[in-house]
């Protein structure tokens, strides 16, 4: 993005917010280090929460400079992001989204006060405006559900105050970006409050495409509002109205070329030879590429407080989410020609959900705890497609079409019996252009019922037992999941000579499926003075099965299941001073739902999505925050995690003996005795005698699971111009052992061992009002991988990556 985007951006901001007024920062209620979190839908401090859960307040995510969920991070290491194919890939504990096609279910669940944010590419929003980040480890199935096999990250946004106030910040960094933010609150009458929230991002690239004059990649454009409105009936009664509005356009979002898929294998080397950028921060392109993403959201939070004990809550939230994904498949600037295969990908998602959340809270002397009903509906309209362009191709493949041998649901049909108009509308081009090569059009629903329950039993009052509380806890869930894969695809790269035109259609490809499951929850803990929780939880994890959008599939997974073991200490000594949380954990996860591609088929790649049988995993989590002295405070985190398949056969997408391609002879030991061509002997260790080869990955370490991570971090008042304000030192670092991408357990699809330094300088003046601020993040400039896949169309290795060295400065204003 140039400057003059970015003057529009801050224009865009200060036009419909900073207009109107400024507010201080709303934080986490805290004492000391003490945060009050909702994790258990109560609220509680979180040192009596009996959860690993770490909390951020809003001022720590300011000061440490995070603006999105890959940055948190940097704050909590048991997290792990990636991403491609603009979807997010959040981990935690091992479990994650294990998919780069849409319509599968993430691991780790996202919530947005209380309302869940079903698609993965959603997840990649901003984050501002927030009272604090919740992050919840391990299966939370009794009371967040869906999908929180993992753990959930729960976004808390800042609420409307009973006094007007406001702030604003600006900054400005390397890479030309600018950022600005601001909120305004107060009341409107004395039963009515307001707030209104806005961000804006702007950057140029990371890097550029140098086919085409050095335009920009990895560039950042976007805006986003929040609007909310709180009537209070009475001390009783009151509603919260929220709508959010996110608008990103810019050239982000595309994998990197980093290195052929099959080195040495002459007839699978990559087909955009030539066009490969040097830099790894750029990108060679035959088109740029592009993220045009554009969502709203609106929810509504009843509270009525019937009796001192007894309340009702409700949340109600619609979601509508549409993103447009373009990048080119062989990672080139080489334009492909036939026989080899166009590779220009446009995704698109149009995804609409709709939640119910009803809750029933007790609290009294010996019970406390909260059951609920909870409803889920959602359908996602997925486009896939790959070309010679986003908008046109090759005219050959009208020629295709018109005569050529054609297949509707694998039974032979009429040749030219799928026309031109069918094939322009399944791709959605207007008259006049030709189809790409292969298109797809999906259409994949969820609709969820579940009642849910948990309930903490104070030993004490009711026997005695002082300090000791049992909890226990289950939720019900029914989920019934429907997919159809309606496609045209023009085989052999849609070469005239030799390609046939195949079709799938919704009757042949629909499918659905129901899932039932009980996830139960049992704890014990043991608190002998307010300094110290001692904790036990047994709990179970629940993933419904899911379809896909893949051409022709027909494909719905099993349900995931875990079963988990948590052991956990928090402890608060020297007079508070000192914070120590410990975790231990063990679990064992069912049928984890995993996804490749591998070359072959109709479309030239073949799309798997599997359960892999069985996994494992036992970890330790520390968590430290201290104040040795004042002025000085200290924080540090570190995760341990044996992440494990204990039972996974599987075919490896990079042995060249599994990849068949149109025009090649397979392998014969007469005629073709290549040891690399399709169908080739297998070599040790294999299932099977000829390929392709099916594998046993026992022992290998899962997705997006590090052996170590960890983070420090230290902030001391310097005492200097104490008389105008407060001048801040602060230091961090985070960092990571080897993470593997894929289940293969090897580098050329994962990441080296890295550590990253961040530091900042920040100043607040004496009346809390001004603030400044000079940063610099990944002070080393390592360059590390956050995301890798094998692409079969370009027979590539594809890659996206950490963010490099930033630095700059924000100027910050509150009353």
């Amino acid at each position: 993005m140039k400057a003059s985007i970015n003057a529009r951006a801050m224009c865009a901001l200060f036009a419909s917010v900073s207009s109107i007024g400024l507010s201080p920062l709303v934080q986490a209620q805290t004492d000391g280090m003490d945060i009050i979190v909702t994790a258990q839908k109560r609220s509680q401090s979180l040192q009596d929460v009996s959860v690993a859960v770490s909390a951020v307040s809003g001022d720590q995510l300011a000061n440490a400079g995070v603006s999105n969920l890959q940055d948190i991070q940097q704050l909590v290491p048991s997290v792990t992001f990636g991403n491609d194919f603009n979807q997010a890939k959040v981990f935690i504990r091992g479990v994650g989204a294990n998919t780069s096609t849409t319509g599968s279910s993430t691991g780790v669940a996202l919530h947005v006060d209380g309302a869940y944010v079903a698609r993965a590419e959603a997840q990649l929003t901003s984050l501002f405006d927030l009272e604090r980040v919740e992050v919840l480890r391990g299966p939370q199935g009794s009371l967040y559900g869906r999908n929180a096999v993992g753990g959930s990250i729960n976004l808390i946004t800042a609420k409307p105050t009973a006094d007007f106030a406001g702030y604003a910040r600006i900054g400005y960094g390397n890479y030309n970006a600018m950022t600005a933010e601001a909120a305004v609150g107060g009341p409107i009458v004395d039963a009515i409050r307001f707030r209104l929230a806005g961000k804006v991002e702007a950057r140029d690239g990371y890097g550029g495409n140098p086919f085409k004059g050095g335009s920009d990649v990895d560039d950042l454009f976007r805006y986003m509002v929040r609007g909310q409105v709180h009537l209070i009936a009475s001390d009783k009664v009151d509603f919260l109205l929220s709508g959010e509005y996110f608008r990103q356009n810019d050239n982000s979002g595309a994998v990197h070329y980093r290195g052929p898929a099959f080195p040495g294998v002459p007839r699978l080397a990559p087909t955009g030879t030539g066009g490969f950028a040097t830099n790894p921060r750029d990108l060679g392109s035959d088109e740029p590429p592009s993220v045009d993403t554009t969502s709203y959201s609106v929810t509504g939070t009843l509270n009525i407080e019937l009796s001192d004990a007894f309340s009702i809550g409700n949340i109600t939230n619609y979601r509508d989410f549409k993103t447009q994904l373009i990048q080119d498949l062989d990672g080139s600037a080489l334009v492909a020609t036939l026989p080899n295969s166009t590779s220009i990908q446009t995704r698109t998602i149009d995804a609409q959900q709709f939640s119910n959340e009803l809750q029933f809270k007790y609290d009294s002397a010996i019970v406390k705890g909260v059951v609920g009903l909870y409803y889920f509906h959602e359908r996602q309209r997925p486009r896939d497609q790959v070309g010679l362009s986003s908008t046109n191709d090759l005219a050959s493949n009208i020629t295709v079409l018109a005569t050529r041998p054609t297949f509707v649901d694998n039974v032979a049909a009429p040749v030219g019996s799928v026309t031109l108009a069918e094939a322009l509308a399944m791709c959605n081009f207007p008259a006049g252009t030709s189809p790409n090569r292969v298109c797809l059009k999906s259409s994949l629903g969820t609709r969820a019922y579940a009642a849910f329950g948990q309930l903490n039993f104070d030993m004490g009052e009711a026997f005695g037992l002082n300090g000791v509380s049992l909890k226990l806890g289950g939720r019900y869930s029914h989920e019934k999941v429907d997919s159809a894969n309606p496609s045209i695809i023009l085989t052999a790269n849609g070469n005239p000579a030799v390609a046939q035109v195949r079709k799938t259609t919704v009757a042949g490809t629909y499918r659905e499926k129901t899932f039932k499951d009980f996830t139960p929850e049992i704890g014990l803990q043991w608190q002998p003075n307010r300094d110290l929780l001692l904790y036990y939880t047994y709990s179970e994890g629940f993933k419904a099965g899911s379809g896909e959008n893949a051409a022709g599939s027909t494909t719905i997974v099993r349900p995931e299941k875990m079963k988990n073991h948590e052991l956990g200490i928090k402890a608060e000594l020297l007079d508070r001073r000192l914070q120590i949380n410990l975790a231990a954990y063990h679990y064992k996860l069912d049928d984890l739902q995993i996804n490749k591609t591998i070359g072959g088929g109709p479309a030239g790649f073949t799309t798997i999505f599997e359960n892999a049988a069985k996994t494992s995993a036992t970890g330790v989590e520390a968590d430290l925050m201290a104040r040795p002295v004042d002025g000085v405070r200290l924080r540090g985190s570190l995760s341990y995690t044996d992440s494990k398949y204990d039972d996974f056969i599987t075919v490896d997408p990079l042995n060249p003996v599994n990849v068949a391609q149109a025009g090649q002879p397979a392998y014969n030991p007469v005629t073709n005795p290549d040891p690399t061509a399709f169908g080739a002997p297998c070599g040790a260790g294999a299932l099977n005698a000829n390929a392709p080869c099916n594998i046993q990955l026992a022992g290998n370490p899962t997705r997006n699971s590090p052996t170590w991570a960890y983070s420090a971090g230290i902030e001391v008042d310097l005492p200097v111009l104490t008389e105008t304000g407060t001048l801040t030192l602060s230091g961090d670092m985070s960092g990571k052992s080897n993470v593997y991408f894929t289940e293969f357990k090897r580098l050329v699809e994962g990441t080296r061992a890295y550590t990253m330094f961040d530091a900042s300088l920040r100043w607040i003046d004496r009346t809390d009002t001004v603030t400044a601020s000079l940063w610099i993040k990944n002070i080393n400039n390592t360059l590390r991988e956050s995301s890798t896949f094998a692409i079969s169309t370009g027979r590539i290795i594809g890659v996206t990556y950490l963010p490099p060295r930033t630095y700059g400065m924000t100027l910050g204003y509150k009353f």
